[in-house]
């Protein structure tokens, strides 16, 4: 399927013909460019691994609410320990992530795409 860039704000779109309007920013049809069947597919690449880390994301909250609840319960100092401590590689990886992704963004290779959302 052929895949559409809008030239005013990177909006994404596949199918055999550009949308009349951008419903991201409203410019016109003429303003989306055909993008090439690598680049397309580098695009649908990018957007499948922003998909992933956008799980991993969701995951990473799930545990830190429970490495807090168990710092809450303040059962022993070795539990505290790893409660802490299962916190601190959450916010590791979350940096490691927006890093990745902010690499990419710089050599434009996912810009507009993959780090929507995830480098605020």
């Amino acid at each position: 399927m052929k895949m559409w860039r809008c030239e005013v704000c990177g909006y994404l779109h596949e199918g055999e013909e550009p949308p009349d309007f951008c419903p991201k920013c409203g410019a016109p049809k003429e303003k989306f460019e055909l993008l090439d069947e690598e680049e397309a597919e580098m695009m649908r690449d990018a957007l499948a691994t922003r998909e992933k880390y956008a799980q991993i994301y969701e995951h990473l909250e799930a545990i830190d609410k429970l490495a807090q609840e168990g710092i809450d319960l303040n059962l022993d100092d070795g539990c505290n320990e790893i409660f802490g401590q299962t916190q601190k590689d959450t916010d590791n990886i979350r940096k490691m992530i927006k890093e990745e992704l902010a690499g990419h963004a710089q050599e434009c290779i996912w810009v507009k795409v993959a780090s929507d959302g995830l480098l605020d």
